[in-house]
């Protein structure tokens, strides 16, 4: 039963596919979105739920797929059971809006590292163990007045990103 895989459906903007997903797929050389996503998920589920801690209640707050494309298209996903729990914990856990909201998460996370440190450099820095209490006090010290939870996980993301090599212990 371990091995069971849950079909997953959420939705992405045209763009999102065409430029986000095929992009990855082409760097990741993997054929299949499902592979990608187990790939991505592997890499990053450990780090995700210490990032998700830092802005706590998410308050269940619509996530936007792309304000600029309003094209939705619908995406399937082939998950382990243990992923799919692990999604649903985050889910209920964090008071995210939707599951696909996280799946989108990741998504753009690992675009966006790969975008800005190249495909072997981020993988690299996502191996490492993350200096969560730094990412912490950076991120309180920036945060200011942002009330929307969106803009609170875009501002988590874009400052782990953008400084990535300085909340990883050294090796």
């Amino acid at each position: 039963m371990k091995n069971k895989k849950h079909l997953f459906h959420f939705i992405v903007s045209e763009s999102m596919n065409t430029n986000v997903i095929d992009f990855l797929l082409k760097e990741f050389k993997i054929n299949t979105f499902s592979e990608l996503f187990e790939t991505m998920f592997r890499l990053i589920d450990k780090k995700m739920s210490k990032m998700k801690r830092i802005v706590g209640n998410h308050r269940s707050e619509y996530a936007v797929i792309d304000s600029s494309d309003d094209k939705r298209l619908d995406k399937y996903l082939r998950i382990s059971e243990a992923d799919y729990l692990r999604i649903k914990r985050w889910h209920s856990l964090y008071n995210e809006f939707g599951m696909a909201s996280i799946v989108r998460e990741i998504i753009l996370f690992f675009y966006n590292g790969v975008v800005q440190y190249g495909l072997e450099g981020f993988l690299e820095l996502v191996g490492k163990e993350l200096r969560i209490d730094k990412l912490k006090n950076d991120f309180l010290s920036k945060m200011t007045q942002l009330l929307n939870i969106a803009a609170q996980k875009q501002l988590l993301y874009t400052l782990l990103i953008e400084n990535y090599p300085r909340y990883v212990y050294s090796t």
